[in-house]
């Protein structure tokens, strides 16, 4: 009784900062660690030379923006941040400081997003996670540069977000979110190949927990099932070991390179 009693106490952060209005410590927190990503996003944005890094995306949006088109080229990743550019060179006009403004915004978005993840991280958890993405080295340079990395910040709290609620809730809703968070990460990144394997390899354990969990209406398949898996994991086991232990496959000069075929094979059967 003492316990639930405990686990029942409101915490401070939930009680009201002011008598006549119903906001909490926890909002006027979280509303200060915000305030301050912008501030620490946006202030004098311009005043560093742009770099020979970002001039490899702000030449080509300068273009799309004055007329003269685009042509997409994976050594600049993908397309989304040059419409986002010139975009806000039609409302803002072109300059050092609006050309890393896309940036600055993606990144405050990035926080401000955190605190659907209260009932996950709690609210602790919440400000201490908003409070590490505010002062994060990582977070703050690419917030203020012109690069897709803050773009695949938001699109990967966005990503596990909607994975979590949808396997909650099972609303379709949350499927909506992932899908239009993944499309654009892909529009921006190639991090989106490692984020949706990584989301695979979850949702993959998570279906095996479940169906492991589950009744069968054949119940007789479920040691075939089981010992697919255990050679699955076998074989993907002696991919990478060969992998680790066999020479470089030589490849013919002028060729694409190829998979080793030592490790191709125990991965094919896998």
């Amino acid at each position: 009784m003492e316990n639930s009693a405990d686990q029942n106490k409101e915490s401070w952060l939930d009680t009201t900062a002011l008598s006549n209005v119903k906001i909490s410590w926890e909002i006027i927190i979280f509303g200060i660690i915000l305030l301050l990503a912008v501030i620490s996003r946006f202030y004098d944005l311009g005043a560093r030379v742009i770099s020979h890094d970002e001039t490899s995306h702000v030449y080509y949006a300068w273009r799309l923006f004055r007329g003269m088109g685009y042509s997409h080229d994976p050594i600049t990743h993908g397309p989304f941040q040059f419409h986002f550019l010139a975009l806000i060179y039609f409302l803002l006009g072109d300059s050092d400081y609006t050309t890393r403004v896309p940036a600055a915004i993606t990144s405050v978005v990035t926080i401000l997003f955190l605190w659907k993840y209260r009932r996950y991280l709690g609210n602790w958890g919440t400000l201490a996670a908003a409070l590490m993405f505010l002062i994060s080295p990582f977070m703050l340079y690419y917030g203020r540069y012109v690069r897709n990395e803050s773009f695949s910040a938001l699109f990967g709290v966005v990503t596990l977000w909607a994975i979590l609620r949808y396997l909650e809730t099972s609303s379709p809703r949350f499927l909506y979110w992932l899908t239009a968070a993944t499309v654009l990460h892909f529009t921006a990144k190639e991090t989106a190949f490692i984020y949706t394997a990584q989301a695979m390899i979850f949702l993959g354990l998570v279906f095996i927990s479940d169906l492991t969990k589950r009744e069968w209406e054949k119940p007789a398949l479920r040691r075939p099932f089981q010992i697919g898996l255990i050679l699955a994991g076998l074989f993907l086991s002696i991919s990478f070991v060969v992998q680790r232990i066999t020479p470089e496959f030589p490849i013919p000069d002028q060729q694409p390179a190829g998979m080793n075929p030592m490790i191709a094979i125990p991965l094919g059967f896998s």
